[in-house]
């Protein structure tokens, strides 16, 4: 047990959420062992708040799950799929376990899930959705005040935690502050939220959005979500294609983020006007890191001639 200091400066009046002392403990989950047995405790409730922190292409390539934080109404929990002595297996039995999860805006988690462990999270109920059909739109922060009467402290310092280093271990207390502040008020929020929308005569439309949201989906290609992507022609969108992939493959071969490598905006200036000689591509490189541009400039010079190559019948 590594006590933490969540701090809540309020009482809420609904009697559905109490009172918390100035300090909560956690429970750091950082082996298998330690997580299946959690995993048979929680399945014996009806159900928990769950929240994810990832890393999305800031400080490293690629997206990755850091922590995975729990409320199961009397204790707070951090699981941490990083450590030595966590395995996918625990990490399956857990998004596959039969107990309901109460998340907010579960569907980049879910999908982050899929991608990173070909698996998907059994007994998801997104609160948010039942927020939008209630015609909230906001974020959990304001969902809690909203709702529940809560007013969260030091807004500057929930914006630098959404950007924070989740890979690093140990995490500073701040950000385990934050992590486990997003399931606070999870349970309470649904018991708040759900006759509301029964009594408004919107729980099949509520279900049924959440159905339809959680639903995973083909992620789109990284190189259609450059620029607007539909407005580009035909031979621009091979460029795109193919000047992507050449950036893409410097920055998993560093593991940094593809824009340490090259500023994204590039991608669509070399497709549109495409340089006639390595020059000129240097030219337009000008001010991009050093660190790579022995890669780059040759990596995307090939890139630009099959461009070329593969765009030559197009009219």
């Amino acid at each position: 047990m590594i006590a933490s200091s969540v701090i809540v400066n309020h009482c809420i009046v609904q009697s559905l959420v109490s009172c918390y002392d100035s300090s909560v403990d956690y429970s750091y989950l950082d082996t298998d062992d330690k997580i299946l047995a959690a995993v048979a405790e929680w399945e014996r409730k009806d159900r928990i708040a769950v929240d994810f922190e990832g890393e999305f292409n800031l400080h490293i390539y690629g997206e990755h799950l850091c922590l995975i934080q729990v409320y199961d109404g009397e204790g707070y929990f951090i699981i941490d799929p990083r450590s030595q002595g966590v395995t996918v297996k625990a990490l399956k039995a857990f998004f596959l376990s039969s107990v309901e999860k109460v998340w907010f805006d579960a569907q980049s988690d879910a999908s982050l899930v899929h991608k990173n462990y070909d698996t998907a999270i059994s007994s998801i109920f997104d609160i948010r959705i039942l927020a939008m059909v209630l015609g909230y739109t906001g974020n959990l922060t304001g969902l809690e005040e909203k709702y529940l009467g809560v007013k969260r402290e030091g807004s500057g310092s929930k914006k630098r935690n959404q950007r924070a280093n989740w890979l690093n271990r140990p995490l500073p207390e701040s950000q385990i502050e934050y992590a486990l502040e997003d399931v606070e008020y999870l349970l309470a929020l649904k018991e708040v939220l759900v006759p509301l929308v029964r009594d408004a005569g919107l729980e099949e439309k509520a279900m049924a959005e959440m159905k339809r949201a959680l639903q995973v989906k083909t992620p789109k290609p990284g190189w259609k979500k450059i620029g607007d992507w539909r407005k580009l022609s035909r031979r621009e969108k091979i460029y795109v294609k193919n000047i992507f992939i050449a950036r893409d493959k410097i920055a998993r071969r560093f593991n940094v983020p593809a824009s340490f490598v090259m500023d994204k905006r590039l991608i669509v200036t070399l497709a549109s006007d495409p340089p006639d000689n390595v020059d000129r591509l240097s030219a337009v490189l000008r001010g991009q890191s050093q660190r790579f541009m022995k890669l780059l400039v040759p990596s995307l010079w090939e890139a630009l001639e099959r461009s070329a190559e593969e765009s030559s019948g197009i009219k």
